[in-house]
């Protein structure tokens, strides 16, 4: 899964900001997140109101089984993420601001 098109979405700082930490937040959970996970939220229907990382995760459910993909996914992520900081510098750690990115309580796995 490919990430570039992140790269035109932002129209501000504070939006590039916003995705980059998404989508470096989707990195970590391709790198962290159990195979039980990822079939959790393949199974979860992606509602309306589900934010940027829930949307782009349940996105990514399919890629992330399998390992050759996820690891790809997780460069293009990680790459695009670089790429949004550098075309939007100097982003104040006030607008970076957003809800930690761990394992959601019910794709979490015993």
């Amino acid at each position: 899964m490919n990430f570039e098109a992140c790269l035109s979405l932002p129209r501000d700082r504070r939006e590039a900001a916003l995705i980059a930490d998404n989508l470096e937040a989707l990195a970590r959970a391709l790198r962290d997140w159990p195979d039980e996970a990822w079939l959790k939220l393949g199974e979860k229907a992606s509602a309306g109101d589900a934010s940027l990382f829930e949307r782009l995760a349940a996105r990514t459910a399919e890629t992330g089984l399998d390992a050759p993909q996820r690891a790809h996914a997780k460069a293009s992520a990680l790459a695009a993420a670089d790429v949004l900081r550098v075309l939007w510098p100097e982003v104040s750690a006030a607008s970076r601001s957003v809800a930690t990115r761990e394992t959601p309580p019910e794709l979490a796995t015993t």
